[in-house]
């Protein structure tokens, strides 16, 4: 084809190079490579541009690729529910507690473990930008 217009096929080959290189520069500014977000379909869609090229078709990313590519990669994660991102005290803590009561002694002083001492949250954002914390990762 390069014939046709009096081109060389390395010429070709650096034009269609550059076009697809802009393609993946602006795919690679995209937010979606964070392990604490995952965008609903409707916040993807308006995140991303697709590029619609005669007899090649659509370039761009795909939502269910990018739920597919978040799933494997969430398979290596230690998740959890949310619930266990509040604050706690452990059994050791309540019976030296208990203890203190029954006894008449001052109450001990007892440092809780908070949730954000050992978790990190994984977001689901909405279309609005609103978040939402569904599950926790260990930090």
């Amino acid at each position: 084809m390069s014939e046709e217009f009096g081109l060389s096929v390395s010429e070709v080959s650096r034009a269609v190079k550059s076009f697809f290189d802009a393609i993946v520069l602006d795919a690679k500014r995209l937010p979606f490579d964070d392990r604490n977000r995952i965008y609903s379909k409707d916040k993807f869609e308006s995140l991303v541009d697709v590029v619609n090229i005669p007899c090649i078709g659509r370039l761009g990313p795909v939502y269910s690729r990018y739920c597919k590519w978040r799933e494997n990669e969430s398979k290596e994660l230690p998740q959890k529910p949310r619930s266990d991102y509040r604050s706690r005290m452990t059994r050791d803590d309540i019976e030296n507690i208990a203890e203190a009561v029954l006894s008449g002694s001052p109450l001990p002083e007892i440092k809780k473990k908070k949730g954000s001492d050992l978790f990190e949250r994984i977001w689901f954002v909405e279309k609005n930008g609103k978040k939402s914390a569904r599950q926790v990762i260990e930090k």
